[in-house]
């Protein structure tokens, strides 16, 4: 296994972990605009039939805990 084998080998460690890395914040942005579009204008959600403030209702979705996320 020469230079060259040792740089693909090396291509495609880089080309899996860019693609792990970027996979995840694919959910991240997808989070974001959900409770975007549920925004009440003031800083706050209305999701779940209730208001909350932005941070409460990321705890809420990182728990998995929004359901009422139809905006």
């Amino acid at each position: 296994m020469g230079f060259a084998g040792f740089l693909g080998v090396l291509a495609v460690a880089v080309f899996f972990l860019v693609s792990f890395l970027v996979g995840s914040d694919d959910k991240t942005s997808e989070d974001k605009r959900q409770l975007d579009g549920l925004d009440d204008g003031i800083g706050g959600v209305f999701v779940n039939g209730q208001h909350m403030t932005r941070q409460e209702a990321e705890d809420a979705q990182s728990r998995g805990e929004l359901y009422d996320t139809y905006y």
